[in-house]
């Protein structure tokens, strides 16, 4: 692959996205990566084509970044606290600063009207770009969030990408701890979260009166620092586990260009709900509560699927949810006065997505409520609130909407996806079939098979799970 000189015309005391940055000339070296799931040649040259607009190789391109905190879940990710811009053209780089997402949406006049609103899913707020990212598909919040942000500044984005700490967690492991003098704190992969989260609600600068998410800008500065005093291609070194971070949609991409949106949905990294033609789920969390307890929370998902001899396709889903940490970080709040914990009773709002006319034949002991059907799924949604280290569970049973045809040989296909965003949980997964069928092949080699009756076990689902079942008659 022919080696590219990229340049930075970012002057050091810029805090830029270095995020960014690092993802841009780890895609030099992603072909290499490349596995044997699909067509390779059609994977290259995806990768090529998003390599292509992520260094502006083939005319400038604006890209916006939004820092996403998953410890305050959001159904598309994480609740928007940073921004990034920056420009990309002919492997030049050139960024505006890292700035807390309340100079957009409250201190900077807006240079042109609101976008009108047209999603009711969205809520009240959906003009803000830190609420901008509420949809389950992120298809609708990258596009959401260009229109916001060039509603605030009149600047333009070619692309969207939205960035969890967890991608923090990576760089760190590269460059080791950084030590940020003006907090006298050190930043490493193993206190980044606690750090970073403590400094922004009880920290110096909100107790000044500043903007408390100055620490973000201030890190990602002395990481640039750091990173740039290696050689660049070093980077790509980067590769392999931002691969993994946009796997399990820790990093997610968005564009308006047809072309490169296509490369982008075929790599899987768009954020979309995938289409199924038999047994689609998904879960989602919201954070209600202005705690950050999301990241300590245990989730474990049993789904037992039952296939009548006429067809029919009954689900009982069983979902538990821990909170594994008590109350903790306690601390005065600068705002009010008032006593409170960092960490404390999780309250949330669980969303769990369905194939378009599933029926729900019973939610026991929850207010469970369809609150959209669009494209070709339901959307369900009740309330979950957690007092901390005890556990909750969730008993909901519904039909699919279409029969299993079981004459001769028969395919079943599952298709389990991960919350753009989210945490890792516990599947347990069972399907049944009428005795006279059994399995005849799968493309899960962890699938254990006993006569009628086939299991896939998973306890850390990070990213999107698809069983496909072939099962034929007992001869």
């Amino acid at each position: 692959m022919k080696k590219l000189k990229l340049k930075t015309d970012l002057p050091r005391s810029l805090a830029v996205g270095t995020l960014i940055l690092a993802l841009i000339i780890a895609f030099i070296q992603l072909p290499k990566l490349i596995d044997g799931v699909v067509n390779k040649t059609t994977k290259i040259n995806d990768y090529k084509v998003l390599a292509d607009s992520l260094l502006g190789l083939k005319g400038k391109k604006n890209i916006l970044i939004l820092f996403m905190n998953n410890a305050e879940q959001r159904y598309g990710g994480g609740f928007i606290g940073s921004v990034g811009y920056v420009t990309v053209d002919g492997g030049k780089i050139k960024a505006d600063p890292v700035k807390s997402v309340y100079y957009y949406d409250r201190y900077l006049e807006a240079k042109l009207p609101p976008p009108e609103l047209n999603d009711p899913e969205l809520g009240l707020e959906a003009d803000t770009l830190r609420n901008s990212g509420q949809n389950v598909s992120w298809l609708r919040n990258g596009e959401r969030a260009k229109e916001i942000f060039k509603s605030k500044t009149g600047k333009s984005a070619d692309m969207v990408i939205g960035i969890t700490p967890e991608v923090l967690k990576v760089v760190l492991a590269k460059t080791g701890p950084i030590y940020l003098p003006e907090y006298s704190k050190s930043i490493s992969t193993d206190n980044i979260i606690d750090v970073l989260q403590t400094e922004v609600e009880f920290g110096k600068d909100k107790v000044e009166g500043k903007d408390p998410k100055s620490i973000l800008a201030v890190l990602a500065n002395k990481l640039i620092e750091k990173l740039s005093s290696e050689n660049i291609y070093e980077l790509s070194k980067l590769g392999e586990s931002l691969k993994n971070e946009m796997s399990t949609k820790q990093i997610l991409l968005y564009s308006s260009d047809a072309d490169l949106a296509a490369s982008i949905a075929r790599l899987n990294y768009a954020g979309a709900i995938a289409r199924n033609t038999n047994d689609y789920f998904q879960i989602e969390e919201y954070n209600r509560s202005i705690d950050k307890s999301n990241a300590f929370i245990d989730r474990s998902i049993d789904r037992k699927i039952n296939i009548s001899k006429n067809g029919d396709v009954r689900v009982d889903l069983l979902i538990t949810r821990l909170q594994n940490r008590e109350k903790s970080i306690p601390y005065i709040d600068p705002r009010d006065n008032g006593f409170t914990f960092l960490i404390k009773e999780n309250n949330s709002d669980i969303r769990v997505v369905l194939p378009r006319n599933s029926v729900v034949i019973e939610a026991e002991s929850i207010a469970l409520k369809k609150v959209e059907s669009k494209d070709f799924v339901d959307i369900y949604e009740f309330n979950s609130s957690l007092t901390p280290l005890e556990a909750a569970t969730y008993k909901i049973s519904y039909m699919l909407p279409t029969k299993v045809s079981n004459s001769g040989s028969f395919n079943f296909d599952s298709y389990v996806q991960i919350q753009n965003g989210g945490w890792p949980y516990q599947l347990s997964s069972e399907l049944v079939v009428p005795s006279e069928w059994s399995l005849a092949a799968s493309n899960k080699r962890e699938i254990d098979s006993s006569a009628n009756k086939i299991r896939y076990s998973n306890k850390n689902v990070d990213r999107d799970i698809f069983l496909s079942l072939v099962f034929a008659k007992n001869k």
